[in-house]
């Protein structure tokens, strides 16, 4: 007990380096806890954007069209008939649902071109499933019978197209024959997607199946649920009442789709990130635990001329640097707890940051606008626990090495 009141003693006595010590670990806590809840929150967003704008939560496909999805072969389409559409319908948390037609273009604008992803959509349908509503900057979406077709403002700009302009698209059918689509502009929309505004072309699906002569096949038909963490239970229930109406039949939730993959794979890579952070943090919290305990060499001394055995004096360093570790960490822990509570209120608009005119996914960064920081309970947990024992590992080497020195060598020591 004695032992532990002279610790506690020493952290109140040095309290002008208790303090700057502190504050050293809480600024590292604290700078790991915003980059946490930054990149969770950039993946969150990165997963509604996919969500929102291009995969729905299920997607209703055959089992040869899903291993080469990302051909956009005409192969392996299918019917929307009344048993599936049941079927889909009898879903729990079921919403609403769109068939889509997918193939590979390049849009012409009489001068240039650029290669993009048509989609032949019902817009009745589609708007019931995608959040494209309020996203129109210029016109609106065209009618099911109208031959026009809706783009992304930025592609748009690339090929210098406005409202009432006229395209082509150049196609190849179901046969390999090339065959064009002319269609009219009918709106410009500026979604947080990056890949839709900038790549895909939406037009009427009976459009797209003439030109393609595919019949009134579709790529695939996409649901939209309740609750997007419900998908893949969903799927894997409705596996085998489809394996009964079609045996080439499958349904997908959003988390298997190869998008979702790569926003993993960022993912695994901000994970490096945040332990590369981490590391530094470590480092600058072991710099300063043996710094501190270096400057205390003559104090040392001292205790060993009054008595005091080795192992008695180590154990007095490392409660003192576990309590500055303790003090850092609820320090950093309050700082974390401001800045998420910011971060996640108001967030960070990009545009503001960056320029309106700076596509910010250009640099890796899969948003557009405002991303805002999501609460991590157990970042704080971690990252608290983790200060604290290196706090006191740290404090452990240098301890033993000044407590083992010769009294009158240790007060003298420069």
């Amino acid at each position: 007990m004695f032992l532990t009141k002279l610790a506690f003693k020493n952290l109140m006595r040095h309290r002008n380096r208790t303090l700057i010590t502190a504050i050293i670990i809480a600024f590292a806590i604290f700078f790991y806890i915003i980059m946490d809840s930054m990149i969770g929150g950039m993946t969150e967003i990165s997963y509604k954007n996919i969500i929102d704008y291009q995969a729905g939560h299920l997607q209703l496909v055959r089992d040869d069209y899903w291993e080469d999805k990302d051909g956009l072969s005409l192969e392996n389409l299918l019917f929307v008939d009344q048993p599936k559409m049941s079927l889909l319908e009898s879903i729990r948390g079921y919403k609403s649902s769109s068939p889509e037609l997918n193939f590979h273009a390049r849009l012409n604008n009489g001068i240039n071109e650029l290669p993009v992803i048509g989609k032949g959509i019902i817009p009745e349908r589609f708007k019931e499933v995608f959040a494209f509503e309020d996203q129109f900057i210029e016109g609106s979406i065209f009618s099911s019978e109208e031959n026009k077709v809706v783009m992304g403002k930025r592609l748009a700009d690339l090929l210098k197209l406005e409202i009432g302009d006229y395209i082509t698209l150049l196609v190849r059918d179901k046969n390999e024959t090339f065959n064009t689509i002319e269609a009219e502009v009918s709106g410009l929309f500026h979604t947080s997607n990056p890949n839709v505004n900038s790549n895909i072309v939406y037009l009427p699906l009976k459009i797209a199946q003439q030109a393609l002569n595919v019949d009134k096949q579709v790529s695939k038909i996409i649901v939209k649920l309740e609750d997007k963490d419900q998908a893949m239970v969903i799927a894997d229930e409705l596996e085998s009442k489809l394996k009964r109406i079609d045996d080439d039949l499958s349904i997908y939730a959003w988390e298997e789709l190869e998008a979702i993959s790569v926003a993993g794979a960022k993912q695994m890579g901000n994970q490096l990130i945040m332990s590369i952070i981490l590391i530094i943090a470590a480092i600058a919290i072991i710099n300063t635990v043996i710094l501190a305990t270096l400057e205390r060499m003559e104090e040392i001394g001292m205790m060993k001329a009054m008595g005091l055995q080795e192992k008695e004096i180590i154990y007095i360093f490392v409660l003192e640097s576990t309590g500055i570790g303790i003090l850092g960490g609820i320090m950093g822990l309050m700082l974390g707890a401001i800045g998420v509570w910011v971060f996640a209120n108001y967030g960070i608009d990009w545009s503001v940051i960056v320029g309106n005119n700076v596509d910010i996914s250009s640099f890796g960064i899969p948003v557009i606008g405002k991303m805002y920081g999501t609460w991590n309970l157990k970042a704080f947990i971690f990252v608290f626990s983790f200060g604290v024992i290196v706090s006191l590992l740290s404090s452990i080497l240098p301890a033993y090495w000044a407590a083992s020195k010769d009294p009158v060598k240790a007060i003298y020591h420069r």
